[in-house]
């Protein structure tokens, strides 16, 4: 199956992750507020 991709200009879809320290964060705790740089890292831990 093809991932969907996002054309440049259109907001991401909303997700949520656990940060390094096992918080919950959620993409749109942060739209409007701040930009958002996401780095998803392979092998990283």
């Amino acid at each position: 199956m093809k991932p969907k991709l996002i054309a440049p200009g259109t907001l991401a879809p909303d997700f949520e992750l656990t940060d390094v320290q096992g918080n919950l964060v959620r993409l749109s705790d942060f739209r409007g507020k701040k930009p958002v740089v996401l780095a998803f890292l392979r092998g990283f831990m």
